[in-house]
């Protein structure tokens, strides 16, 4: 199964009709459109991405999908998500799910790529959005350049979260450098 497969089945159960999720990290658009149709007509969802082609990809699916009332899409870094989404009134513990999916834009760019300080400036502002109960995915790449580094720095990151915080990390073991799925919930 694929990490971001893996991501969807932990988050079907934690997202409810009319929420409030957060792509941080839109690419191809498939995790805004897995969203879009978690939280129904009377939800939101928030996706970032800094790639123009990134968003207009993301555009194109949820028009085919009839999904395009349901997401904002914002043409910033993942690290700045939480300004954006205080500017939109989206305020502390307002936001069921996120879900990061690090590395680059499939098809895109692939010099542009996420990196470990804007991630964990990124987490560390999910954090403070992320409701009771609610969770965050994160897909990890160690196999291109710089993934390896942001990797363990996410892993790291996890595992110093105290409570109300939990951190799980998910892994295939019989394969070389294969992506893994961190996850952060907020339990209370």
């Amino acid at each position: 199964m694929r990490v971001t497969d893996l991501a969807r089945e932990f988050l079907r159960p934690v997202i409810s009709l009319g929420d409030i999720v957060v792509d941080a990290t839109a690419g191809t658009g498939q995790d805004t459109l897995f969203l879009s149709q978690c939280v129904g007509e009377t939800g939101r969802v928030f996706a970032f991405d800094i790639q123009a082609a990134a968003l207009q990809q993301t555009r194109d699916s949820l028009q085919k999908n009839g999904l395009a009332d349901r997401a904002i899409l914002v043409n910033q870094s993942h690290e700045q998500l939480v300004s954006a989404l205080w500017d939109a009134a989206v305020g502390e513990q307002a936001v069921k799910a996120l879900m990061f999916n690090l590395g680059y834009f499939p098809g895109g760019d692939q010099t542009i790529i996420t990196k470990a300080e804007t991630t964990i400036t990124a987490l560390n502002g999910a954090l403070t959005l992320l409701a009771a109960g609610g969770m965050i995915t994160v897909c990890l790449y160690p196999g291109h350049t710089g993934g390896a580094e942001e990797s363990e720095a996410v892993i790291n990151w996890c595992k110093t979260r105290e409570d109300p915080f939990i951190s799980h990390h998910f892994q295939t073991l019989n394969r070389k450098s294969p992506p893994t799925l961190a996850i952060i919930q907020r339990m209370r």
